[in-house]
């Protein structure tokens, strides 16, 4: 197999993340629950080659039969 030279992780240091809140509602915990997974996921996305993201858009572009 190849050698692949990987993308180095970033990742943001937990400091830098919204935290949960003690008390509150419900829909405030929704919220920032919300804000963490956006968080990690724009961490996912960062790390993507540009090779990934065409497979992905092509698989997206195939007809799908159900």
């Amino acid at each position: 197999m190849p050698h692949k030279d990987k993308k180095k992780k970033v990742i943001t240091p937990p400091s830098e993340m919204v935290h949960f809140s003690w008390g509150g509602r419900t829909q405030e915990w929704e919220e920032e629950a919300d804000q963490i997974m956006h968080t990690l996921q724009d961490q996912v996305d960062n790390q993507e080659t540009q090779e990934e993201i065409k497979k992905k858009i092509e698989y997206g572009k195939q007809k799908q039969y159900w």
